[in-house]
């Protein structure tokens, strides 16, 4: 069984813009090549060929508005309206994350986040202190966080670098979550990419609140050997229940293998394994608990579609 609670969804050139993306990706070699087979497909049939070729059950899918801090050029949006057209494509196996701009119109953040979880079924919100300016315990986000407290989801913050040029690094250190989970004790936080490069001190941070979790969004970059020694001690320092399986848009076809290695890799090199029970925790029962998913009807559906050979 496979949650994958970190995938973007939406449209190169429409949503995101060619040059932004060209960005995101340069560190990494450049914009990975796209089959074009694939190019009459919608999203949603996009991201379900990838998710049964390679075991993925449920994604959970997310979106993003950075158009205030690109007040010159088309900056990087996607609706949260668009996430109903997609989930459409197999409402089994998608769940929606909102992807918001608190400072765009901070009431207006809160009245976006209500429709989309009570209206929409929407199961978390995610928020970009980076990419949109802003430090994650700045009071203007506070009905926010508190709005997320009353329909008890998980919000979900970008931490850690991004190549992208017009994203300050003063917002990036995980440390900066502290004050948020000082004050609101009980909101559930998701540390997107375990925060790297600052990975030690995304561990003393998400230890230090009981509320606080990880995904390990984009990380697959680095290879099985740095990924078990990064995970093995965030077991040590914070235990498996905070940590969650997400691969980011450009690691969806390549994670699984890497994760379902990773033991392979431990008796490689001496190292610990991990228990099956941790594993499933980390694969799947940390995002199915905080996002509220209904794991037995969908596992049966997806072996189902596995015996039909779909």
């Amino acid at each position: 069984m496979i949650i994958d609670c970190h995938v973007h969804a939406g449209k190169i050139g429409e949503h995101y813009p060619e040059w932004w993306v060209a960005e995101l990706y340069r560190p990494w070699g450049g914009v990975p090549q796209w089959d074009p087979s694939l190019a009459h497909l919608s999203v949603g049939q996009r991201l379900l060929r990838q998710m049964d070729d390679h075991g993925t059950d449920v994604m959970c899918i997310m979106t993003s508005d950075h158009r205030r801090v690109y007040p010159d050029r088309k900056g990087p949006y996607t609706p949260n309206e668009f996430l109903l057209e997609v989930r459409a494509d197999a409402p089994d196996r998608f769940v929606c994350t909102c992807g918001l701009d608190p400072l765009r119109d901070p009431y207006e953040a809160v009245r976006e986040l209500e429709r989309c979880v009570r209206e929409w079924d929407f199961r978390a919100v995610k928020v970009y202190p980076s990419y949109d300016h802003f430090y994650p315990a700045d009071e203007r986000l506070f009905p926010l966080y508190e709005k997320a407290l009353e329909l008890d989801i998980p919000v979900q913050f970008h931490m850690g670098w991004t190549p992208c040029v017009n994203a300050p690094m003063k917002y990036q250190p995980p440390w900066l979550l502290d004050d948020v989970g000082i004050r609101y004790p009980q909101l559930k936080v998701v540390m997107c990419h375990l925060g790297w490069p600052w990975v030690e001190q995304a561990m003393a941070t998400i230890a230090k609140h009981d509320n606080f979790h990880a995904d390990m969004a984009y990380l697959a970059w680095f290879g099985p050997e740095k990924l078990l020694r990064w995970f093995l001690d965030f077991g040590t320092v914070c235990g498996y229940d905070k940590l969650l399986y997400g691969s980011e848009n450009s690691h969806t076809t390549v994670y699984p293998a890497m994760m379902a290695g990773l033991n392979d890799v431990a008796a490689r090199l001496g190292l610990p394994q991990f228990a099956p029970a941790d594993m499933e925790k980390i694969m799947w029962r940390n995002t199915a608990r905080l996002w509220k998913i209904k794991v037995p009807e969908r596992a049966s559906m997806h072996s189902r579609r596995k015996e039909d050979g779909k």
